[in-house]
């Protein structure tokens, strides 16, 4: 019995689907099955079975996923232990970026990590707010930044700072914008996001104090679609400060002047993982590129997820 046998097994138990396990692990869905066939072999037992929905554990499989857990903890934990140790910090760092590169200092943050420590490999992933508790949990992340607070009771953020939010709307539509109630606005057509997305919760904010919401509506997770679909004419939306001041440089897009709810800028990641060396070296180079006091900007949250 291996260990990466225990990983496929974890993983094909909590996807219930073996071409979601391939997918998640990067290898072929014959080879999960060769696994999981050579792991039941070496136990003596059956761990799955299938039925329509996909594979489903076996009252044995479901007495062994736990144990299962605690074995890849367990040896995640000498696997950092040994890390420790190292005179060098050596090691690869999976970082999630939910929104622009630039306005994460990417180029900064890379060059603080790699300076001093240039035997641990950065790679910065793609990701957005609504993913990234599930990807640090599947593994798939070391550590990931979001917009909004994170109330997981098995996560630690640091905050980085408080982002400014505008209403921005097409550049054609000025007179339909500037100099208008909030009431008049709503009966625009809009570009909101999915209630998956943090930016939902500034929609709510927005529309609290009585005004009715919006009734035309677009759906949108995705702040580089927002952006085209202003540019295109389509609705008025929520972006950043920076994004709504790059629109107006461009001329693609026209600022409501009214007050808008802020977001707070986030870097997170899984509580028991935070002292690790390699993530520390994580947090110390984010917090000192956003300036901040790692001590008073660590917060662990106690709310369910």
């Amino acid at each position: 019995m291996e260990l990466y046998q225990l990983k496929t097994f974890v993983k094909v138990a909590d996807e219930g689907n073996l071409t979601r396990a391939s997918e998640a692990l990067y290898t072929s869905q014959p080879a999960i099955s060769g696994q999981i066939k050579a792991l039941e072999e070496a136990l003596g037992i059956q761990l799955f079975v299938r039925n329509s929905k996909g594979m489903l554990l076996t009252p044995a499989g479901r007495k062994l996923y736990q144990q299962a857990r605690v074995t890849l903890d367990a040896a995640d934990q000498i696997k950092r232990q040994a890390q420790s140790l190292q005179n060098e910090l050596i090691g690869e760092l999976r970082i999630g970026m939910h929104t622009d590169y630039d306005y994460l200092r990417l180029g900064e943050l890379y060059r603080l990590i790699s300076q001093q420590y240039p035997a641990l490999v950065s790679h910065f992933l793609q990701s957005s707010s609504a993913t990234v508790l599930r990807e640090l949990r599947d593994d798939q992340l070391d550590a990931g930044f979001m917009f909004g607070p994170c109330r997981a009771d098995d996560m630690t953020q640091f905050h980085l700072a408080q982002v400014p939010m505008r209403v921005v709307g097409p550049s054609d539509w000025v007179d339909r914008i500037r100099g208008r109630s909030l009431s008049e606005l709503a009966r625009l057509p809009w570009v909101y996001t999915t209630p998956s997305c943090p930016f939902f919760l500034l929609f709510e904010q927005l529309f609290e104090t009585g005004e009715q919401p919006p009734t035309e509506i677009v759906w949108c997770d995705n702040e580089d679609a927002i952006r085209a679909l202003i540019r295109s004419g389509v609705g008025l939306s929520l972006v950043k400060a920076a994004d709504a001041d790059r629109a107006c440089k461009e001329g693609y897009g026209v600022v409501w002047e009214g007050q808008v709810p802020d977001v707070s800028l986030n870097l997170v990641l899984r509580k028991q993982r935070r002292d690790e060396p390699a993530l520390a070296a994580l947090i110390d180079a984010t917090l000192g590129l956003w300036e901040v006091n790692r001590a008073s900007k660590a917060v662990v949250h106690s709310l369910p997820a």
